[in-house]
């Protein structure tokens, strides 16, 4: 393919609204309705820097590549903060233990998302952290990597009472 080809594609993936799903997969590209007032978007696609990287290894911010962890880091950058795996002093580790380390470093954690907040689970092994790209009528449009364990980015719509908690990372 050639670059400007390719440069076309990735810039179209940008542009790909995504619209509410029923259920909780990842959502498919369709058309969207125009944004309001209420509605702020975020959502980049895949430009998650590591895609292809080796889930063995560290990332710049000390946490694995394409991990949730990772992941999230790498848009808290994105916006001006500088997160990394002891941001504040404060050691972040898995994602069951962001809410913990961010209380520790006196960041706000509760129920109420705002876009580029992070969502966090505490449940499995290791838990899990997503990246809030918008907010809208009870809902949250988040991305994310390695959920459920595939190392892929991934996009979906939930409601918000199905995330335990928002962590918000200000610049």
């Amino acid at each position: 393919m050639r670059k400007t080809a390719l440069l076309t594609s990735i810039v179209a993936l940008w542009a790909i609204p995504v619209v509410p799903s029923a259920t909780a997969h990842a959502i498919e590209p369709t058309a969207a309705a125009p944004a309001t007032a209420t509605e702020v978007s975020l959502a980049a696609g895949d430009d998650y820097p590591y895609r292809n990287g080796d889930w063995n290894k560290a990332d710049r911010w000390n946490f694995f590549q394409r991990e949730c962890t990772s992941f999230a880091a790498w848009r808290l950058n994105q916006r001006g903060v500088r997160f990394h795996n002891h941001y504040k002093g404060v050691h972040w580790g898995n994602a069951s233990n962001w809410d913990n380390a961010a209380r520790s470093a006196r960041i706000k954690v509760d129920k109420r998302p705002t876009v580029g907040s992070i969502a966090q689970w505490n449940r499995g092994r290791f838990g899990h952290v997503a990246y809030v790209a918008r907010v809208r009528a009870g809902k949250v449009l988040v991305e994310e990597y390695n959920r459920r364990g595939t190392h892929i980015y991934t996009r979906r719509e939930i409601g918000v009472r199905e995330v335990e908690n928002f962590i918000h990372i200000a610049r």
